[in-house]
């Protein structure tokens, strides 16, 4: 006989959610984010209401409650709350498409409005060329292909891993690079001088590993490495010259915002960023950064 946990659990379609959302290709952090929502939800449910959770009893009155709890009483910000949100009216949908549920209780509750959206954390020009410095002179050739094309391809984690060495072609004076991105859209993006230099450098040592796998990039363990591996290899260079608050996606936030300020068309960054349209491009990336409201203030007399 199963106990109370595991009858739970069967009640949240945990198993079933997540296979969905596998087969939508939302990545392993998403999905992971979205069930520790739902397990989160379930509990406040519960001791909130005395009663066992089940989804076919929650109503539009406990999502609103939810929401006000986590606004009112635990005072999260309005983008954690809002992804809370999301994640549950993905899972809501779900069910109910799944006729697990006859209605979805997520279906007319709003996200929480924001006098203006959080500026993503970008790399100003001084920390990306300091950085930049200290990743050659360490002299690390796989590296230092890795930071060229996070910066001067805006590739994201996922997408720089699975490179795979027929990936890229490369000539004297110019080169291509074949990348596959989310919902496994493919774009093309052509290679600056500097990435191209890198690439070239790196293969001469990268043809002499033996592995059976043909990611461009391959750890000490000869394996695909993974994005925590990478995080932690630039993490620990941007802690060596004492630069804190910068992640992966940093990178991709430079290179977007510095074509942007190059005047480049938004149409054109969309599309070599791998957005849908240039609107989501706007939305994320013409955000200036604090450092450039406080620039403006010191400009008034």
């Amino acid at each position: 006989m199963r106990d109370n946990k595991e009858l739970t659990e069967s009640k949240l379609y945990l198993d079933e959610f997540t296979a969905y959302l596998m087969s939508i290709d939302k990545s392993d952090s998403t999905i992971k984010t979205y069930i520790e929502h739902i397990q989160v939800f379930a509990k406040w449910f519960e001791e909130t209401n005395g009663i066992d959770f089940n989804p076919s009893i929650v109503t539009e009155i406990d999502i609103r409650d939810m929401r006000s709890y986590l606004q009112g009483t635990r005072h999260l910000k309005e983008t954690t709350i809002n992804l809370r949100l999301a994640s549950l009216k993905s899972y809501f949908e779900f069910l109910e498409g799944e006729k697990y549920i006859k209605n979805n209780p997520v279906k007319a509750i709003k996200k929480i409005k924001m006098q203006s959206p959080a500026a993503p954390k970008s790399l100003d020009e001084q920390t990306y060329r300091a950085l930049r410095r200290h990743i050659y002179r360490c002299g690390n050739k796989s590296h230092i292909a890795m930071y060229e094309i996070f910066t001067r391809c805006g590739v994201r984690n996922f997408e720089l891993i699975n490179i795979r060495l027929t990936d890229f072609d490369i000539s004297d004076r110019k080169g291509t690079l074949k990348v596959v991105g989310k919902l496994n859209k493919v774009r093309y993006i052509p290679l600056h001088k500097d990435v191209r230099d890198a690439i070239n450098n790196w293969m001469e040592i990268r043809r002499n590993i033996k592995t059976e796998h043909d990611n461009l990039f391959i750890s000490e363990r000869k394996t695909p490495y993974t994005r925590s591996g990478i995080w932690k290899i630039f993490k620990k260079y941007c802690e060596q010259i004492g630069i804190s608050d910068v992640t992966i996606h940093s990178f991709r936030h430079y290179f977007c915002r510095t074509l942007l300020k190059n005047g480049v068309d938004i149409s054109v960054v969309a599309q070599l960023a791998g957005h849908a349209s240039g609107y989501v491009t706007a939305q994320v990336y013409t955000i200036p950064r604090q450092e450039e409201l406080e620039k403006a203030i010191e400009t008034l007399v």
